[in-house]
């Protein structure tokens, strides 16, 4: 492999490194709030009464799982975008190498090292 092909292709593999690091801490951000999101809900003691949840809570923790839900697809067509733009970094990097080996695509016998036939 042409070691300029293969510094490019690091050089553009590690140029995109904060983009996995900063994808890899939404998703962490988004797993922290769908599990506060499916905590159950607790009522608390006070004084010597018990207070059933409200409807207030409810009503938070629901928001709590829909924004968790609409972040989740913001970090799923993000992580798309990124695997496009590193499966086109390999394809051009693959294409830039195809011209540079002629025939290698399909060996024929004759272009074997030793002879007519397979070397065994």
């Amino acid at each position: 492999m042409n070691d300029d092909l293969m510094f490019d292709y690091l050089l553009q593999m590690g140029a995109m490194r904060p983009e996995q690091e900063e994808l890899k801490r939404k998703q962490a951000m988004v797993e922290a709030l769908r599990g506060q999101a499916m905590t159950p809900m607790q009522g608390q003691m006070v004084g010597k009464h018990y207070v059933a949840p409200g409807i207030a809570n409810a009503i938070a923790q629901m928001g709590t799982a829909y924004m968790a839900g609409q972040q989740q697809k913001g970090v799923d067509s993000s992580a798309m975008d990124f695997n496009n733009r590193q499966r086109a970094a390999l394809e051009e990097m693959r294409r830039r190498r195809r011209p540079q080996m002629p025939g290698m695509d399909s060996p024929s016998l004759s272009a074997l090292p030793y002879g007519d036939g397979p070397a065994y």
